[in-house]
């Protein structure tokens, strides 16, 4: 089978909408600060608890390549009973979020955070 060229031209066209779809993506990832997501996840921290603070809320990195970062509210040192993880995505939607309720199943960032 030999290439024609309305195969080559389809080709160019498929290759610069996908470019096209990544660079938009990439500039919406750049839109949204590090401070935008945690000032975000933060407001919602302090809903649970009449003596939550915005001082109770850091981020750190996320610990896989889909999450862009993981904002840890709790006070110091952990309380189980008040520590909440948002895992946020590359757009700032979240993944998941663990509270008091999860610390029975899983393992918390925070005390790994905290040395």
């Amino acid at each position: 089978m030999t290439l024609r060229p309305v195969h080559y031209i389809s080709l160019t066209l498929l290759t610069l909408l996908l470019i096209a779809a990544a660079a938009a993506y990439r500039s919406q990832t750049l839109k949204l600060t590090e401070t935008q997501i945690i000032e975000t996840y933060a407001a919602r921290y302090l809903d649970t608890h009449q003596d939550a603070q915005l001082t109770h809320c850091r981020a750190r990195p996320g610990p896989v390549k889909t999450t862009r970062m993981v904002v840890i509210c709790g006070p110091e040192p952990f309380d189980a009973t008040r520590h909440y993880e948002y895992h946020v995505g590359p757009l700032g939607g979240l993944i998941a979020q663990n509270g008091p309720a999860d610390w029975a199943t899983k393992t918390p960032l925070a005390p790994r955070d905290a040395a």
